[in-house]
């Protein structure tokens, strides 16, 4: 790139995730978690709770590689929930190499085997909230929790919206179907094909229900189109694998993160978040011209028809009777 020039992020419509090239780079495994290692102070039990300038500093170590678009709630917004991944799992390598070295049977030995390139005050203040028991006992719970699931996915670290970017074909600009998405997410021709059973089941089970709905519609006599068909799909992965409160949850099954009516920031989101082309400021700069000359020829006539009803008193009454008139005539049979 040449000296100078930034990254562009760009945000998949109606989905809180970056797609395209830069999208990898920016992500959990890279410069995100690159800046949560070197610049974010550990010492704290919740992303929430880190200091304002702390963040501030974490935005001005990204904007320089990437274009952060710092007015755009919804941008940004994306932004923090990478680095609150980044975050969650740099606390996650902590614990489980706390665990590792005897933490719930021996945590004093566990505290004096420092993680490397951990701070020791960070350190310590890791150590002592895994010790309380309070902390223990929601581990516990969540370590049950990660057993029970078992429709899980090969997706790695590359969003859902992303995947969906790079299936689409470059040449129609046509999406991957919702059924195809799964079908990637959670079967590996290389290897050693679907995941598990449960994986198996549900997309035979999917499959069935779009099949009824599909022959509902038929019998109906509806031609059903492509995005219909994807449409039944998707209701076909929600009904299967998921609940559909995706208002509440701001989670659609087969999709990820999506963006809720009631987010404070749904009206800055746009298609695109890059900065406006040079087209984009023409068609603005057209708008406000006709918006300008509407308002001069509104002003106009109302100083002609307040000349006119100055010159001819009985002018607005003469238009009134005329319009009545014409209005009889019309529903005369």
């Amino acid at each position: 790139m040449p000296e100078g020039s930034k990254i562009a992020l760009t945000m998949a419509e109606g989905t809180k995730a970056f797609v395209g090239t830069s999208a990898s780079p920016f992500a959990t495994a890279t410069e995100c978690g690159i800046v949560i290692r070197n610049f974010c102070p550990m010492n704290y039990h919740s992303r929430d709770s880190i200091p304002k300038e702390a963040t501030n500093l974490m935005y001005e170590k990204l904007e320089g590689k990437f274009e952060l678009l710092r007015t755009n709630d919804a941008f940004m917004d994306y932004v923090n929930a990478r680095l609150q991944a980044c975050w969650k799992r740099t606390r996650g390598n902590w614990s489980r190499y706390w665990k590792n070295n005897g933490g719930k049977t021996n945590p004093e030995l566990a505290r004096s085997k420092r993680k490397p390139g951990c701070r020791q005050e960070a350190w310590d203040h890791m150590c002592d909230y895994r010790e309380l028991e309070k902390t223990q006992k929601y581990s516990d719970q969540m370590e049950a929790n990660r057993a029970k699931q078992v429709n899980i996915s090969r997706g790695g670290s590359r969003s859902l919206a992303n995947h969906t970017f790079q299936l689409t074909n470059p040449e129609t600009h046509m999406p991957p179907s919702p059924l195809q998405l799964y079908h990637k997410m959670h079967y590996n021709a290389a290897k050693q094909g679907w995941l598990n059973d449960d994986s198996r089941l549900a997309y035979e089970n999917i499959i069935q229900h779009k099949q009824v709905a599909m022959e509902k519609l038929i019998s109906e006599g509806t031609t059903v189109t492509t995005s219909m068909e994807h449409g039944i799909e998707k209701e076909a992965i929600k009904s299967v694998c998921g609940r559909k409160k995706t208002i509440q949850s701001g989670w659609e099954v087969g999709v990820g993160p999506v963006l809720r009516k009631k987010d404070r920031w749904m009206k800055s989101i746009a298609k695109s978040t890059q900065r406006d082309s040079s087209e984009n400021e023409v068609l603005r700069n057209k708008v406000i011209t006709l918006e300008a000359e509407q308002k001069r020829d509104k002003d106009k006539y109302e100083k002609m028809f307040k000349f006119i009803s100055t010159k001819f008193p009985d002018f607005e009454n003469t238009i009134a009777t005329q319009a009545v008139d014409e209005g009889d005539s019309d529903n005369t049979i």
